[in-house]
């Protein structure tokens, strides 16, 4: 026999080794995971707070659009019904629609001034929110009813939720 077929008679045939398995993933596919994990978990809130705009801003947009929609006019009547109507989206937005949409006369005021720790609306404002709005000729001190609707929204606590309002409330949309 042949030397060299007799030194190799003993040798098992080539066997390829068993395939690398899927499981465990490699260190690399961990990292993509956790990656993943955390961008599902923290993109929606980063896209809620580049989004979210309080209810206290939204309530001092809407205020400064009726103030130079007054100061461009100088019309009295349209001033008290847009802040009268500026003030109920308020209070609806903090007490909910169910417990003040109906209300009306003092018992809305009594509201707005519970809102906030201060009674703001005194005896002639609270005169003026509640009969001025349907009078066809009034007579106000427009800039005391200016200074103390800031003072007010000024008063009033931080809300956390989606505001309710939307900054396109001017006096235009009241005529």
């Amino acid at each position: 026999m042949n030397p060299q077929i007799q030194n190799t008679a003993g040798l098992r045939d080539i066997h390829l080794p068993d395939s690398v398995s899927w499981w465990p993933p490699a260190p690399g596919w961990w990292i993509v995971l956790i990656i993943l994990l955390l961008a599902i978990y923290f993109i929606p809130k980063l896209y809620y707070r580049l989004t979210y705009v309080s209810i206290n801003k939204v309530c001092q947009q809407a205020f400064e659009q009726i103030r130079n929609e007054y100061n461009t006019r100088q019309d009295s009547k349209q001033l008290v019904q847009a802040l009268s109507k500026l003030l109920r989206q308020i209070a609806m937005s903090y007490c909910g629609r169910e417990k003040v949409a109906q209300l009306t006369g003092d018992s809305w005021v009594d509201v707005l001034n519970s809102l906030s720790e201060k009674n703001y609306f005194n005896k002639a404002l609270r005169n003026v929110l509640i009969s001025a709005p349907y009078q066809k000729n009034i007579a106000i001190d427009a800039d005391e009813l200016l200074s103390v609707t800031q003072q007010w929204i000024n008063a009033l606590p931080e809300k956390t939720k989606r505001p309710l309002l939307t900054t396109s409330t001017t006096m235009e949309s009241t005529s």
